[in-house]
């Protein structure tokens, strides 16, 4: 098997903005969508806790004892409990439907 040789890419060549005449129109209207469409937001109080520092929803001490145990190859894992997680999550979303 012979691999032939290629021919050295080409660099591309820079590309030049493209100038029309109705540049300085589509500049206003899109100034008056982005004025005319202004939204307010509202967070609940139960985002608004979300939100703060502080209101982990992750055990870090866990997240770093994983971390060691992987690193030491100590980390046991009952695969069957695993797998029947999995089913069981199939099955439910299969039933859901």
């Amino acid at each position: 098997m012979s691999i032939d040789r290629t021919s050295p890419l080409k660099p591309v060549s820079t590309v030049q903005p493209r100038e029309t005449n109705d540049t300085p129109a589509l500049k206003a209207r899109l100034e008056k969508s982005s004025t005319a469409n202004s939204t307010s937001v509202t967070l609940s109080d139960a985002q608004s806790k979300l939100m703060q520092p502080g209101t982990n929803d992750i055990n870090m001490e866990r997240v770093e004892a994983l971390k060691t145990a992987i690193r030491n190859g100590e980390l046991k894992m009952d695969t069957s409990k695993i797998a029947d997680a999995l089913i069981q999550e199939t099955q439910n979303f299969l039933q859901s439907k």
